[in-house]
Formats: structure tokens, sequence, C-alpha cells
């Protein structure tokens, strides 16, 4: 149960991308219930979560396995050699009646050690809140007659069997037909006798004496074999003869036929027998359904074994059961709510806790799911796990048996009827929802179509009548830069501008006169091109990638020197660009038919859709501009005018 590759593949490929880079992020999931499928649930599996948890390590073998697959790095395969969950859990105690949407279990760890953790506790806790739920419906629907598991043969593998067997028994079935769940948590076991016992005899009558002669005190006769009137009567023979030997004959089971009118029959034949001890046990192809239908038409049977329906939970054989990411931080930072805004999975965000209010009888009046800090009632979840160790002990499964009957005592009778229509209050705190609403407005602000103006080369040397390398007309697109500015500020999009910068021995001014030489007037951008902040990257300087991304977050200017007609001279902007990956870039600036067609044709070959603002840039020649603009259009770049640009980004 404790390898290292009980997950699904996506955990370790998103662990890869975690480890390169977001290796010192802290995280908080929340696993619940999504949809109220059940009117009820009872939440199971948190014990073997913690076993896992405690005991998590990738095994030589699995990372040999990991590398086969040619998939991983070595220096992240070496991680998880090493690996073990040191995160903090809190829970309910199980076994707890919850309800969907309700916070089951929350962990907060290394956001490699949260993720990879997911599928294995999703799977655990589906498989016993399934389970239990299932069964507890079954004990509540047989309104105090015993039920045993009889779901061996049909459960999906034998660990499913022993999870049915364990949690139908913490949730009131009495015993199971399961030897080996018997054995491993000291189950009550039980059993009769099955048809082909009875088809391997002579005579019917005659199994079952042999039968009771092996197990006088334990014998329940399985009497449907062939005629089950006849069997009730070979049934009540063996109980009268067995009674002169001052033996009590236990009980017969029914598997088939019409119970409504079978039981009626038995039961009135033992009980004119003087043999009213006697029980009946009914079983095949049972459910609550059809429990609570034979109880409602008081059919008197005093016991039920019930197999696939419930080993399988036939009707529902699932819980939505989901693990989401609510909040998140970086090392020395404090940590920041998320949620997810899916069309009917959206998710609440924050470090939540569920509290029970209880009315002045002891029975649950509702339940509010809040902040941590907050104060509504009962606290369900408890800390549970703290730094990869346990923190609480583990009950006994008699201990959970008590506890789950105690916790019953507290739930809304209308809840035990398992055809109610009857919903349990479960409110989000007046705090969380501020909280959710606030935190979805800044969420769709921040997945909003990413927006970046290249502003190219607005420097005095190209743009001022003194300039070194004026351009004719280049005055009149001033005004649309200062626009361009000054929107960039309002709707805070990043702008990446270019600056020409040069030495005086430059080789270009072999080609060009001498300009945008570093430190003098001519070099420096306009004003109306400048925002208060901003970071200048050289061309003779490779920046890391972690810190390109500071400056992506910090600044809303980013000013990349270059000397020559290129940016993409600037060894830095590919992976500024990939760093923010936009959706569009707006091109403005100078000289359209050298620096802005050479900006332009790194971000088509980048595969960036290009928008160019045509009053925004001036070109020396008119005919190589259309010429430019033809061919940049059959590109796919588009084209727009500063009013339209404010007017259509001012609306975003």
């Amino acid at each position: 149960m404790n390898s290292g590759l009980s997950l699904d593949l996506y955990e370790l490929t998103m662990a890869q991308v975690y480890f390169k880079y977001r290796p010192h992020t802290i995280a908080t999931f929340d696993l619940f219930i999504r949809s109220p499928r059940r009117p009820f649930y009872v939440a199971c599996g948190i014990e073997e979560v913690l076993d896992f948890l405690e005991g998590f390590r990738f095994k030589e073998k699995e990372i040999e396995y990991l590398e086969s697959l040619r998939l991983f790095d070595d220096d992240f395969l070496e991680y998880l050699k090493k690996f073990k969950f040191q995160g903090t859990v809190f829970s309910v105690e199980e076994p707890e009646i919850v309800f969907a949407t309700e916070p089951i279990l929350r962990v907060t760890a290394n956001l490699i050690e949260a993720q990879i953790i997911e599928s294995f506790i999703l799977n655990r806790i589906n498989l016993a809140t399934t389970l239990a739920t299932k069964a507890a419906r079954i004990v509540f629907s047989a309104q105090g007659r015993k039920v045993f598991d009889f779901s061996l043969r049909r459960t999906q593998g034998i660990e499913a069997s022993l999870a049915c067997a364990k949690y139908s028994y913490m949730v009131g079935v009495e015993g199971t037909s399961n030897l080996l769940a018997g054995y491993f948590y000291k189950i009550p076991v039980v059993g009769t006798m099955a048809h082909s016992y009875v088809m391997s005899f002579p005579r019917e009558i005659e199994s079952f004496l042999k039968f009771s002669y092996q197990f006088p005190t334990k014998s329940i006769l399985l009497v449907d074999t062939y005629d089950v009137k006849r069997g009730i009567a070979s049934a009540v023979k063996v109980a009268k003869f067995l009674k002169r030997k001052g033996v009590e004959l236990v009980g017969i089971r029914l598997d088939s036929g019409n119970f409504k009118e079978i039981v009626h029959f038995a039961r009135q034949f033992f009980d004119r027998e003087g043999l009213i001890d006697v029980i009946i046990f009914a079983s095949g192809d049972l459910d609550e359904y059809k429990i609570k239908d034979l109880i409602k038409e008081n059919v008197p049977v005093d016991a039920f074994g019930v197999g696939t329906n419930m080993g399988c939970s036939s009707d529902l054989p699932f819980t939505d059961v989901i693990y989401k990411l609510v909040e998140i931080k970086e090392r020395k930072s404090q940590f920041i709510p998320t949620m997810k805004l899916s069309e009917r999975k959206s998710t609440y965000p924050g470090r939540k806790q569920v509290f029970r209010v209880l009315d002045k009888a002891g029975k649950m009046k509702e339940d509010f799911i809040g902040l941590e800090d907050e104060k509504l009632g009962e606290r369900l979840l408890h800390k549970v796990m703290e730094k990869g160790k346990r923190v609480i002990s583990e009950k006994s499964l008699e201990k959970k048996r008590e506890l789950f009957f105690q916790k019953i005592r507290a739930l809304p009778e209308p809840l035990k009827d398992i055809t109610t229509s009857f919903v349990y209050s479960v409110k989000i705190s007046s705090k969380l929802e501020k909280l959710a609403v606030s935190l979805s407005e800044k969420i769709k602000e921040r997945i909003k179509e990413k927006i970046v103006f290249f502003d190219i080369d607005t420097q005095a040397d190209f743009l001022s009548k003194r300039g070194a390398l004026y351009v004719p007309g280049a005055e009149e697109i001033i005004k649309n830069i200062k626009k361009l500015t000054g929107l960039a500020k309002r709707k805070k999009i990043l702008i990446i501008s270019t600056q020409d910068t040069h030495r005086q021995d430059d080789s270009e001014f072999k080609e060009f006169p001498p300009h945008c030489i570093k430190g003098s007037k001519g070099h420096k951008k306009i004003k109306e091109s400048l925002l208060k902040d901003f970071q200048v990257l050289s061309f003779r300087k490779i920046y890391p990638r972690e810190r390109l991304e500071a400056f992506i977050e910090k600044y809303p200017q980013i000013i990349l020197e270059k000397n020559t007609l290129s940016i993409f001279s600037n060894p830095n902007i590919s992976i500024l660009l990939e760093s923010i990956f936009p959706d569009r870039v707006y091109v403005y600036g100078v000289v359209t038919d050298y620096c802005v067609k050479e900006a332009v044709k790194g971000l088509l070959k980048e595969n960036f859709d290009v928008v160019i603002v045509e009053d925004a840039v001036k070109e020396i020649s008119p005919q190589e501009k259309e010429r430019l603009f033809g061919m940049w259009k059959k590109k796919g770049v588009k084209f727009s005018l500063t009013e339209k640009v404010i007017k259509e980004l001012e609306e975003l």
C-alpha cells in the first residue's frame, strides 16, 4: 500500500515542473465531496491515508521503473529517492457524518508533497466513504434488525471485500461471511450453507440433519433449493428433532422467491409448531430500498444478509470526492487563497473549517463552512498529522463502531429515512463568501487576455528634430505614444521597450551616423514613453529566468538595450517573452522599415499574435512601409489605431 507508485503519472510530471520552478512553494489542498448524491455521507478511510503518508517512499526498483520511462530528469529522480511526506493534515474524526462540499481532510505541505499524494488519498477515501455510507443506509433501513455482510464474492477484488467488511461493521453491520476480514479485523464471522451443499445430498432433509449434527448451535438452514414450502417443512422437522435433544435451531435462510408471501408462511409454520425462537434470515439481491419495503409491509424477517448491492454500492458505486488547491505561498510570503472558477465545479478558497451546531436536544441543526479563524460551532476538522507524523493514536475498530453509534444519535431523524427529501442545512459563512467573491474578481482579472506593449526605440535621437538620426515626421506620433503609455499605466499592461544603445566605436556607425550613444541626450527615451518605475536590461548580461520573472512581477516597464537593429539580439528577450507568454503584442515606435521590422519578424518567428498600431509607428520609406504592411497582413498581423486600441483595452 505504501508504494511510491500508488499515484497517477501526471502527479509526477507536475511534480517535476514544481521541482524545477517552484521548489519552495507551500500549498494547502482540501478533500471534499463535490455533489450531494446522498443525503449524508459517512467519512472513512482517514486512518489508511495516515498510514500511507507516514510510510510513503519510493523504493529502488520503483525509481528504476520511473527512469525506464525516460520522462524524468536525473536530479528529480534523486529527489524522489529521498522523498518523505513532511506535511500537516487536518481531518474529521472517522467515522464522521458529513455532507457534500464540507472539507473532510486538509493537507498543508510543500507543493510537490501535497500534489503527489492526491490520487492515493482520493482512492482510499472514495472507497471507504462509499461503502460506509451505503452500509449505514442499509442498517438504517433495517430499523434495528440485524444486517450481515455477504459481499465477498461480488466485490471488485479481495481488497474491496475487506474494505466492505471493515467499514460496514464500523457503521452497524453485525458481522461478515468474510473469514479474512474476521482474521484481520476481529469482526464476528457468520455463515449458513450454499445451494450446492443441499444439492450434494440425496435428500434435502438429510443435508439439514448432517449440518445440524456438525454445528448444532450454529445451524441456519437454506430452505429454497427446491420447493421452498417443503424446505420449510423439512426445517421444522429438523428443529423439532434438535429440540428433543435440547438444542435450538438458530434459523432458516430464504434467498429467493416472493419474500412477502413466503416469510409470512414460514413464520406462521414455525410459531404454530412452537418454534417461536427460530429466526428467519433473508438474503438475495437485497438493498436498503427492498429492506425498507419489506419492513413497511410488516414482513417478519429477523435479519438480512446483504451482498452485491452493499459490497459494490450498486446504485452509486463511487463518491465524487475531489482534492483541490485552496491556498498557496512562496517562501517567506503570506498564504494566498486560491479557487477554481469552472462552471458547476467552482471551489471556495482559503484554509477552512467545518462547524457543527446542535439544537437543545443534541440533534444536528446546521453546519457552517467557514474560515479557520472563525467561531461558528463545534469544529469537525482536527490536526491528525504534523511534519509527516501522526499526532493522534489510532482507535480500534470496536471503538470507532461505538463512536458511530454516538454520532448517529445526533443525526436528524429524517436523514435516517433512505428515501428522504430532507436537505440538511450547510451554510457558507459570510466571511468565506466575501473572500470568495473578492477573490473571484481578482482571478478574473488575472485570467484576462495577457496584453504586452512593444515600444520600439522611442528615443530622442529618432523622434526629436535635433536628433542624430531623426525620422522625418516622427514627432507626429509622440501624442499617440503618450496615450498608449497612459493606457498601459491605467490598465497595468506591461511595456517592453527597446533602447538603442551604442558605444562611440560601434560597427553600426559604418552604415549609419553615430546615434544613441549611451549617456548622451539622444540616447534617452522620450518622457512620453516612460513610466515612473522601470528596469533596464543590458544586452551584455544574461539574467537567470527567476530574476527576469521577478522583474515582470515588480516593474510595469522593462527596457531592453540593444546595439543592433533587432531587439532579439538582447539575449534576455526570448526568456522574458516565454515567461510572460502574451496573448497579443501591440507594436509601436520607430523605425517601421528597420527596428520595428526586426521586432515584428522576431515576434512572428516566436508565434506571437502581433498588432501594429499604425498611427504610432513611423517609417522612412512610404513604399517600404506599404510593402511590409502587405507582407505582414498575409502572415496574420493585425492593424489598429491608437483610439481604437484604447477603446478596446479599456473595456477589458
